[in-house]
């Protein structure tokens, strides 16, 4: 009769609307497949946030690429559980600069919207003979003393803090740019395929491990 079919309709409505609850059947990701995981987990800032490391470099075109995602993210519902920290890492004496670029214009007052200025200078406008007074005129645009970057770029302070980011990006075995570095322990990249979404679907759920 039609008894059973009704009855398996019935649980196959019940099965539907228990994969729609949150937290059921919600996506479970494994280490060494979706994420990596430090050998030696590092100290974070102490913070009732958990610590999120960006490694990046201006120069680097998937971290262009990302920038406007992260700027979201960080801003979205993750702000209120996440401090996000972000590291230039400085391989050779190009990196290295640019390195110098972010610290001294974050000295200067510079923000996210300069980081998008110098990203947009370099990978959209890709100018001949990119200069420093270059830069410093696509973030003076953006709120950043000028002056204050030119002379903070070769300034002791800036040194420390690029020396301080080499040591980071060997500490932490960063090897490739894009890096998020979650609590210390957890790495993420971009996924094959460019699936920008999916790494920080991944991101936050090592944020909401960390945070247990």
């Amino acid at each position: 009769g039609d008894e059973p079919v009704q009855d398996r309709l019935r649980i196959f409505g019940l099965m539907c609307v228990m994969l729609l609850l949150p937290g059921i059947g919600a996506a479970e990701y494994s280490a060494g497949k979706d994420f990596g995981e430090l050998e030696a987990p590092q100290p974070t800032a102490a913070s009732d946030k958990v610590e999120v490391i960006e490694f990046f470099s201006f120069g680097c075109g998937h971290c262009a690429n990302l920038e406007p995602h992260l700027v979201e993210w960080a801003s979205g519902p993750a702000a209120d559980g996440v401090n996000l920290v972000r590291i230039p890492v400085a391989w050779n004496p190009g990196m290295e600069s640019l390195a110098r670029v972010y610290y001294a214009a974050e000295m200067a007052g510079g923000d996210k919207k300069a980081d998008a200025a110098v990203f947009k200078l370099i990978h959209e406008d890709q100018p001949d003979g990119l200069s420093l007074e270059m830069i410093a005129g696509v973030i003076a645009a953006e709120g950043v003393d000028k002056a204050a970057f030119i002379q903070n770029f070769q300034s002791p302070e800036v040194t420390a803090k690029v020396q301080n980011a080499k040591e980071m990006t060997k500490r932490y075995k960063i090897t490739g740019v894009p890096t998020l570095v979650v609590d210390g322990r957890y790495t993420v990249q971009i996924p094959r395929g460019g699936d920008i979404e999916r790494m920080f679907a991944v991101t936050d759920y090592l944020v909401a491990e960390a945070a247990e």
